[in-house]
């Protein structure tokens, strides 16, 4: 989790022009795991011990393990490690967002019976928020905003890999 919410510098990088991410690529990746990982998973315990936690764990850390060291070599990159950077996100992004979604899905039951992070009216400020009304909603727009930062990706790889190159057939 703290590290998790310390990736937030990385929003601020691109916010400050630090890194070439667009922020808001960055900011909705950020705001999506922190969300899952934080308000739903660890909120959450018994979502902790269950397949789509271990997946995305494993999807993460998988992107992460890959991303960083390309980061860190920046000029010098292998070749072979810029390729994986940029193609190991084919599989692994559907796959952490479906755990993802999982995970909010699997949570609705308790963040229900809890009224997590809920707000009732009457209140001081004649406000009402449902955390699990939000919750389906985000489940709705999900994947919409998991096509974009996908697409993005795809544009990404294209212009640090090049185009596919075909032999010509005579």
């Amino acid at each position: 989790g703290t590290f998790q919410v310390a990736s937030a510098l990385e929003v601020f990088h691109a916010g400050l022009k630090l890194t070439r991410t667009p922020m808001s690529a960055a900011l909705m990746q950020w705001a999506g795991r922190t969300h899952v990982l934080i308000t739903v998973t660890h909120a959450i315990p018994h979502l902790q011990t269950t397949a789509a936690a271990g997946i995305l764990i494993l999807a993460w850390a998988l992107t992460e393990v890959i991303r960083y060291p390309s980061y860190a070599l920046s000029q010098s990159c292998p070749g072979w490690l810029n390729w994986l950077r940029y193609t190991i996100f084919i599989p692994l992004y559907p796959i952490g967002a479906a755990s993802e979604m999982k995970l909010m899905y699997d949570g609705i039951p308790t963040m229900t019976a809890k009224k997590m992070y809920s707000i009732s009216m009457p209140n001081a400020y004649n406000f009402a928020f449902d955390y699990t009304s939000f919750v389906k909603v985000v489940l709705v727009l999900y994947p919409f905003l998991f096509y974009q930062l996908y697409a993005y990706m795809f544009v990404q790889r294209k212009k640090k890999l090049g185009p596919c190159t075909r032999k010509k057939e005579d």
